[in-house]
């Protein structure tokens, strides 16, 4: 995507089970590209091999995420299998495709991609189990009147930080969505803020709120403003 190689990607940003996913907030601290959009899938896991019983399983491949996401059906029913977290769920169904006696936990068309049988669906433990992903790009999307806009702040140690950035948005009437810290990589116990909010950036309100924000904050980046996800 930096390299331009693509308009746009898609990546998960949130899950309803296990939170937000920390290793794509951390990249839109140095990445210059923006959020143009975002979308909820609900996500169903399966797990999936050539082994015919949940007994000839010894290990289980997947992303952390899924893993996590199946941790009590993989503790009630595969408890003697070792669980071993890999880059993703599609490298999960590669590797169960090669190696005897182990299974992937992924989605159905992996299972497709690498001819693996589907042993278990639906094994995740939330049935309402929803993933948020953003689309990423160098775009900013227009305003349509049901909008988001997410930025990511840092105030540093100082008293009533916390309070000098949410308080803008009560003052303006823009509602509060999500906020999240995470530490800033610049110094010991040092940390950002995640945060979305109601509106879009050209909204005469929010525009006031974030010019605020902006004066009270040491670091202030607009992630994007754009459509709000539909289900």
């Amino acid at each position: 995507m930096e390299c331009g190689y693509c308009q746009f990607g898609v990546v998960p940003v949130e899950n309803s089970t296990e939170g937000v996913i920390s290793y794509t907030l951390d990249r839109f601290l140095t990445s210059p590209l923006k959020i143009c959009g975002e979308v909820e899938i609900r996500v169903h896991q399966n797990l999936m091999g050539h082994v015919t019983s949940l007994a000839e399983i010894t290990e289980v491949f997947s992303h952390q995420q899924s893993l996590a996401q199946c941790r009590q059906w993989l503790a009630k029913h595969l408890p003697h299998a070792r669980h071993t977290a890999v880059d993703s769920n599609a490298e999960a169904a590669r590797l169960a495709s090669i190696n005897k006696h182990t299974a992937a936990i992924a989605g159905m068309i992996a299972a497709e991609v690498y001819n693996l049988t589907i042993i278990e669906k639906n094994i995740e433990d939330e049935p309402n189990n929803t993933t948020r992903f953003i689309i990423i790009g160098q775009q900013s999307p227009s305003p349509t009147g049901n909008d988001k806009t997410s930025l990511v702040v840092s105030t540093g140690n100082q008293p009533g930080a916390l309070h000098k950035i949410l308080e803008p948005f009560a003052k303006f009437g823009i509602g509060m969505v999500h906020i999240e810290s995470r530490p800033s990589r610049q110094g010991l116990w040092d940390y950002v803020f995640f945060i979305d909010i109601e509106g879009h950036s050209e909204d005469k309100g929010v525009a006031q709120a974030l010019d605020t924000v902006k004066d009270c904050v040491k670091m202030f980046k607009l992630l994007g403003s754009y459509p709000k996800a539909v289900l």
